[in-house]
């Protein structure tokens, strides 16, 4: 019998919803444009990283990490093959 969380206690190995997102090249493009701890970073990161989610990054036209992978491609149809 597998024992199930009930939302107040965690159980190690069990399968979480949530997935987080973070990219360390975002993190830096982000210290440059305001200064961290202010107000106005802490509005400008929530927005980048939603951006960033969402598969929209402000900085993906300076940045190396999705330069490489837009020469990689993307599948565009998943059943291509059927």
């Amino acid at each position: 019998m597998k024992v199930n969380g009930n939302g107040l206690v965690e159980i190690y190995g069990e399968k979480t919803k949530e997935r987080g997102f973070f990219c360390m090249k975002l993190l830096a493009f982000l210290n440059t444009e305001a200064e961290p701890g202010t107000e106005a970073y802490a509005e400008l990161w929530e927005q980048r990283f939603d951006e960033a989610k969402l598969g929209a990054c402000a900085y993906r036209n300076k940045c190396p990490i999705y330069a490489r992978t837009a020469k990689k491609g993307i599948q565009q149809n998943l059943f291509a093959q059927l």
